[in-house]
Order: C-alpha cells, then sequence, then structure tokens
C-alpha cells in the first residue's frame, strides 16, 4: 500500500513535529527551550515550566487575528491582534495571557494589562457565538493611596504612588453627624467636586449642601481648592464633609 502524505494531508502535522524535535534533540532540561517569536509560542518540557525559567512566552503572536485562537499557554506579548477588552486590540501595550483550554473549544482566558496591571477575564463555551458572553468581565484591582483627614482650601493630599497606574479613584467622605462613610468614584487623572447634602445637621431639621473642590496638581498629588456649605435658605453655611480615604481602582 502506497501513503501519499499530500491526499492523506500530513504535511502541517510532520512540520510541526520536526520543529519539536528541532528544538528538544541536543539540549538538557533547562536548555530545551525555544522563545516564542511572532510566528510560535514555543516550546518547553514540563520541568522548564514547573520551575518558572521564562514562564511566559514572548512574542507578538502576530498569526492570531483574534486571541480567542491562541492555543493554551501563558504568554507575553504585544495586543496586536482583534477582539481584546476596553479598545487594547491592535494597540503597541504589553498584556500577559494565560489560556486554558477543556474539552472541544471550552477557554478560559485570564489577560492583565502590562502598565497598570488591570484583569480581565472570559469564557469560552463553543465557537458558536450564542454560548459566549458578549464581552469581557473586569477584575478591579484595588489599592489605599492615600488615607487622612482633608478637609480645608489648601490642604494637600499626596498619594503613596502614581495615579497613572489607576482608571479610577474611589473618594471616601465623612460627615459629623454621619455613622458610615461615603464614596463616590472619579477618573484618576483629573480634579472633581465632591457633592453631598445633609438632611438634619445634627439637632437642626432643614437641609444643608456641601462641596469639596480638588485640584489635580500632578500625578501624585492633589490639593483641596475650597469645601462650601449652602443651606436650603440658599445662605453659606458651615461645611461638615471631609476626606478620609481614596482608594485607586485599575
Amino acid at each position: 500500500m502506497k501513503f501519499d502524505l499530500k491526499n492523506l494531508k500530513l504535511f502541517p502535522s510532520v512540520k510541526q513535529l520536526i520543529s519539536l524535535v528541532e528544538n528538544h534533540i541536543g539540549s538538557n532540561e533547562k536548555e530545551a527551550h525555544k522563545a516564542a517569536s511572532e510566528f510560535t509560542h514555543g516550546f518547553a518540557t514540563p520541568e522548564v515550566f514547573k520551575g518558572a525559567w521564562n514562564i511566559r512566552l514572548r512574542g507578538a503572536l502576530k498569526q492570531y487575528k483574534s486571541v480567542f485562537d491562541i492555543p493554551a499557554g501563558l504568554y507575553e506579548t504585544y495586543a496586536d491582534f482583534g477582539d481584546l477588552p476596553d479598545e487594547l486590540s491592535n494597540s503597541s501595550n504589553i498584556i500577559q495571557l494565560r489560556i486554558e483550554r477543556g474539552l472541544g473549544d471550552r477557554k478560559q482566558i485570564w489577560l492583565t494589562e502590562g502598565y497598570n496591571g488591570t484583569l480581565w477575564y472570559y469564557t469560552m463555551h463553543t465557537t458558536a457565538a450564542s454560548y459566549n458572553p458578549e464581552g469581557w468581565t473586569r477584575i478591579p484591582r484595588i489599592e489605599v493611596v492615600w488615607t487622612g483627614t482633608a478637609k480645608d482650601a489648601g490642604n494637600i493630599i499626596t498619594f503613596n504612588q502614581q495615579m497613572t497606574h489607576f482608571k479610577t479613584i474611589r473618594v471616601w467622605v465623612e460627615l459629623d453627624d454621619g455613622v458610615s462613610w461615603i464614596c463616590q468614584e472619579f477618573e484618576s487623572n483629573k480634579s472633581f467636586n465632591v457633592r453631598y447634602f445633609d438632611i438634619f445637621n445634627g439637632t437642626s431639621i432643614g437641609g444643608n449642601f456641601f462641596e469639596i473642590g480638588v485640584t489635580r496638581n500632578s500625578a501624585s498629588q492633589m490639593t483641596i481648592a475650597r469645601n462650601r456649605g449652602l443651606g436650603i435658605d440658599g445662605k453659606d453655611t458651615a461645611s461638615n464633609m471631609r476626606i478620609r480615604k481614596i482608594e485607586g481602582v485599575a
């Protein structure tokens, strides 16, 4: 019986086997690794993988049009393919990917943005779009970047790190007669105004409205520009609102 490799369509499989053998022959466990390139996801023995030697395989992965086509593995690459979240697709951002594959086309994908550490998650059930979620799930990374009391004009808030690492900030404020803190969220790279109201204001019945204006000085510092109160009668009143904690959200 004569075998015709062309008719059997075995060339792709044979070519891949030859590539794997070439990577492995003549090397020891530490050397049995071919770095990933823009056209291959590389090769590593289980010993290399478990030992965390170059555990993320670098490469641009340009041969894949979609992140959902990438084989299972750990990667550090540029975001130069489609279907990524939050306008990452075809950008110059460095991302880390962890892709696990189950039976059929089921995949779980974890994506980390290299600069700010934002984590995204996607579950792929089949190739049929009707069985897959419409988008990625963002898993926020939240860090406390400042604690204290800031309420007077001129008070300076200095963060413990650059706020360019975060998408938004959560500002926690406190009122004199409040039993819990109040949280509002703002863009991390802009000045903002915190506004709230106090219905009873201690023993007096009425309504007071408060506003703290905060000016962004730099990526690591903000200043209280004003802290004003306005009574329900339209007259100025003392503000009892103050900022107690700020969190960065990536």
